[in-house]
């Protein structure tokens, strides 16, 4: 009561609150002057599309954390640690990323095999709690997307995010996917390989910036990982 209570004060659009030893995160609308708002859209409409996803993910026990207390301008989470892209990044030991990988993609396949479609899922948008990955960051989402199509772009999504900022996890992609389509339901995969073949032309028309020397433009140069991730066996 005491965090819903200040949830419902004026504040920042992301606020920490520590409350019995426990740990919330409060959630509420960003706020964008008129050239953001044209850049990025209403921020309100994007706070009620995640408050929305997270009621009907919490009503069929989705992997996302459980809604502590909620209202029109105000979400309240409970803390679910660092993200999976700091933990790959820093824990020891490379059996253990792998192991978190290969959590991160079967929370997803369980998640889409419910029947939603997150629309941006990354490392940095999944915490590990209590030995199961949970999906966060729903602002992106649209019930229209709840489709194979939304599926397929998803997972897509999933692996030019862990190529491109977390390329020391590249080596295990390929069993991530395996374990992706052994929780997800049927078809998604091959959806996802048609996907990056309507985009293969992305590679070739960035191939002089791939090939720029340097650590910059890694989203560019993780294009051709993901593309022969795809279809090594189309």
């Amino acid at each position: 009561m005491l965090v819903e209570s200040r949830a419902r004060e004026a504040g920042p659009r992301v606020e920490r609150v520590e409350q019995g030893g426990q740990v919330f995160w409060i959630k509420r609308p960003e706020k964008l002057d008129l050239r953001f708002r044209l850049q990025k859209g209403n921020p309100e409409r994007a706070f009620m599309r995640e408050r929305q996803a997270y009621h009907e993910m919490n009503a069929v026990q989705a992997p996302v954390p459980q809604v502590v207390a909620d209202g029109p301008d105000f979400l309240v989470l409970p803390d679910c640690g660092k993200d999976l892209r700091h933990r790959m990044a820093w824990e020891e030991g490379d059996g253990h990323r792998r192991d978190l990988l290969l959590n991160a993609s079967q929370s997803l396949g369980a998640f889409h095999t419910l029947g939603f479609a997150h629309g941006r899922p990354s490392p940095k948008d999944m915490c590990l709690v209590e030995d199961k990955v949970l999906l966060l960051d729903f602002e992106r989402y649209q019930i229209k997307n709840n489709t194979p199509k939304g599926q397929a772009r998803d997972l897509v999504i999933f692996a030019f995010n862990v190529a491109a900022n977390s390329a020391q996890m590249r080596p295990a992609l390929g069993e991530a996917m395996a374990a992706y389509r052994n929780a997800a339901p049927s078809g998604i995969w091959c959806m996802s390989q048609e996907l990056c073949r309507r985009l293969k032309w992305v590679d070739w028309l960035t191939k002089p910036i791939q090939m720029r020397p340097g650590n910059r433009s890694r989203e560019i140069k993780a294009i051709p990982f993901v593309m022969d991730l795809f279809l090594a066996d189309a």
